[in-house]
């Protein structure tokens, strides 16, 4: 599978699902609409950062939340991340892999190159 970013060899890990069934996650945005900007990890953002508390394989994923109201309660309280967006993300078959990574509905979504992000989110009111 080819996917979105050059990832770590055994990344996604065998224990992520593959997306075969639509669902629907939610992550942060910059603006409205989204831009392909808004889908890049944050080994992509931030090239040299070690990153505590994470897999290398995880900073080369996109952080996403199955849960709108878990998402709000904690990223948003975050400074660097208040005035971000909230963007639902429709997940269909083909859109990669996804692995639980955090406390109750936080995963680590690694999608698929052909998968077209953009036609599949849409930013929400809060």
């Amino acid at each position: 599978m080819s996917y979105r970013e050059l990832l770590p060899e055994g990344c996604p890990p065998d224990t992520a699902e593959e997306i075969a069934a639509s669902r629907e996650v939610f992550r942060l945005v910059r603006g409205n609409p989204p831009t392909q900007s808004d889908f890049r990890s944050q080994r992509a953002e931030r090239p040299g950062r070690v990153f505590l508390g994470v897999t290398e394989c995880q900073a080369c994923g996109l952080s996403v939340f199955a849960e709108r109201t878990e998402l709000e309660a904690k990223a948003l309280k975050l400074q660097h991340l208040k005035n971000r967006l909230i963007c639902r993300v429709e997940l269909v078959a083909g859109a990669g892999r996804i692995q639980q990574t955090g406390q109750r509905s936080h995963h680590t979504w690694w999608p698929l190159a052909a998968f077209d992000i953009l036609a599949h989110c849409g930013v929400e009111t809060v």
